[in-house]
């Protein structure tokens, strides 16, 4: 019988590439799975519907069914989430992905003027830096949660 991995910590709302892509980071024993809560391509269809009444009386038009339908995307994706394995969740949305501990060779935290991120950097033929951008708010948890799962020697924080 193989063993599940269990969810050690989560860290829920960074942005990855675009702002408009929000992942949950879910830190098992082995690995931490970047799992998508709302994708841009979510709310494509919305922004159609809309585009026409908004473009005549402003953006505000549709800005509440969006934020409606992305809150309920959101909650219905965490939900399933705790009754899915890690492998079912990285199967769940194509922009899913897993890192291997074993292959992190640092998490930095960078604070910018204007923007504050957590940066995976993996070992990779070249290196490859995996990023995600928080909110000020949540450096405290993210610093918590990296000092918890990774040896101290991981964190960097400039």
């Amino acid at each position: 019988m193989v063993k599940l991995e269990n969810i050690i910590e989560v860290i829920e709302g960074l942005t990855g590439i675009t702002t408009d892509t929000i992942y949950d980071l879910l830190f098992a024993e082995k690995r931490v799975i970047a799992a998508v809560v709302l994708h841009y391509s979510d709310l494509t269809e919305m922004y159609k519907k809309s585009f026409p009444l908004s473009f005549l009386f402003g953006g505000w038009f549709g800005s509440r069914e969006v934020k409606m339908l992305s809150t309920r995307l959101i909650d219905e994706r965490r939900r399933a989430f705790k009754q899915k394995t890690l492998d079912e969740i990285l199967t769940m949305h194509k922009a899913n992905m897993k890192i291997d501990y074993e292959k992190i060779i640092s998490a930095t935290i960078k604070k910018g003027l204007l923007t504050t991120s957590l940066e995976f950097e993996v070992q990779k033929h070249p290196k490859k830096k995996i990023k995600f951008s928080l909110k000020r708010s949540q450096i405290a948890e993210v610093k918590r949660v990296i000092s918890k799962i990774f040896p101290n020697t991981l964190l960097k924080i400039p």
